[in-house]
C-alpha cells in the first residue's frame, strides 16, 4: 500500500549545483516517510541534475521560471500540505510539526528569515523583511510559503509572470484569509546582496515593489531586475 503524503516540498531549481545539496541534506535528515520532496528543474545547464539524481528526491522538469516550476511541482504534489523553498534555503528546526500545527489554524503562511551574513548591514536587512512581511501580510519566495494544496489549486496557483509571482500570490491569498507567521527563521543566503550590493540591493529592490504596486509589467520589471 502506497505510503500516505501529508507533506510535499517544492523546490524549483536552475543551475543550484553548490546549494542544492546543502539543503537537500539538511530536509532528509529531519524528514519522516510522511514527506516528499520534489525537485523542479528549469533547464539547468551546470551539473544540477547530477546533485538531485536520487532516489528520495521526485525529479521533474519544466520550462524555466519559478512560477512556471512551483504551479508544476504542486500539481504531481501527493501532500495535503505544500511548502515552498528556495534552493539556497538552509533548514534546522522541525518543520513538519512546525508547518502542521500551523495548518491546523490557517489556510496558509510562511517564516520569518534569517540572513546567513553576520555583518549589521544584513541584520537590518533582516529585521526590515520580516517586519515588513508582518505588518502587511506580503511574504517573499525565500520565506517558505506553505499553504493547504487544495486552496493553492482552487485559487489558481502562483501568476505565470516572471517576478513578483510571490507577492501576487500573497495578496490574493491575504484577501481570503490572514495567513500564520511562524517565528522559527530559514536561512538563506545573501548572495544576491553580496554580488550587487546590500544597499543597491534594498533599493532596487524596493523600486521594483512600488513600480508593481502601481502597475508596471512584470516581464519589464523582470529586465530591470537582471539588469547588471
Amino acid at each position: 500500500m502506497p505510503q500516505k503524503v501529508s507533506l510535499s516540498i517544492i523546490i524549483p531549481v536552475r543551475n543550484e549545483e553548490k546549494h542544492l545539496p546543502i539543503l537537500l541534506s539538511k530536509l532528509h535528515s529531519r524528514k519522516s516517510n510522511n514527506t516528499e520532496i520534489i525537485v523542479i528543474d528549469g533547464y539547468s545547464e551546470d551539473n544540477t541534475l547530477s546533485v538531485i539524481s536520487h532516489e528520495k528526491n521526485c525529479v521533474i522538469h519544466s520550462d524555466p521560471g519559478r512560477a512556471n516550476q512551483m504551479n508544476a511541482g504542486a500539481r504531481c504534489a501527493r501532500g495535503k500540505y505544500l511548502w515552498f523553498l528556495h534552493a539556497d534555503s538552509m533548514i534546522d528546526f522541525d518543520f513538519e510539526s512546525a508547518i502542521s500545527a500551523a495548518l491546523q489554524t490557517r489556510k496558509w503562511g510562511w517564516f520569518y528569515i534569517h540572513l546567513n551574513n553576520e555583518k549589521i548591514i544584513y541584520r537590518v536587512i533582516q529585521s526590515m523583511m520580516n517586519f515588513r512581511s508582518r505588518i502587511t501580510c506580503i511574504a517573499t519566495g525565500d520565506q517558505g510559503i506553505f499553504i493547504h494544496k487544495d486552496l493553492f489549486i482552487r485559487h489558481g496557483l502562483f501568476p505565470s509572470i516572471p517576478l513578483m509571482e510571490d507577492v501576487s500570490f500573497s495578496k490574493k491569498m491575504k484577501a481570503l484569509e490572514k495567513p500564520f507567521v511562524c517565528d522559527l527563521t530559514i536561512k538563506t543566503s545573501t548572495r544576491r546582496w553580496e554580488h550587487n550590493g546590500p544597499i543597491r540591493t534594498i533599493f532596487k529592490m524596493w523600486a521594483l515593489r512600488l513600480l508593481f504596486f502601481f502597475g508596471a509589467s512584470p516581464n519589464w520589471l523582470n529586465a530591470q531586475y537582471n539588469k547588471k
